[in-house]
């Protein structure tokens, strides 16, 4: 169950590496940084999912520069401070996402 959770945490610092080669003014708006950083974990199971969630957005601004836990910092010249307003305040009022679809067993 450790090796896991090590895996998991490595995948999830390995896709990181997408918003380091993404400099900040480059982002196509709140959905793009979701898409290409943000979803590998939190849309997987890995890190909390936050569509939906109703997290204040000075809250995600918080942990999003400062890392948490297993979740890395982003620096503004990864993602500049009003990209990450605005995918703050995005993910804030974001719906959340439909559920899985359930496997019969046959």
């Amino acid at each position: 169950m450790k090796s896991m959770r090590v895996r998991a945490a490595l995948l999830a610092l390995g896709a990181c590496t997408t918003a380091a080669a993404q400099s900040a003014g480059q982002w196509q708006g709140p959905e793009h940084i979701w898409r290409a950083v943000c979803s590998y974990c939190h849309a997987s199971g890995v890190g909390q999912q936050l569509l939906g969630a109703k997290l204040p957005a000075a809250v995600i601004v918080e942990f999003t520069r400062k890392g948490l836990k297993q979740m890395p910092a982003f620096a503004p010249t990864q993602i500049g401070d009003a990209e990450l307003a605005a995918l703050a305040e995005w993910i804030s009022k974001s719906a959340p996402p439909p559920p899985a679809p359930q496997e019969h067993a046959q």
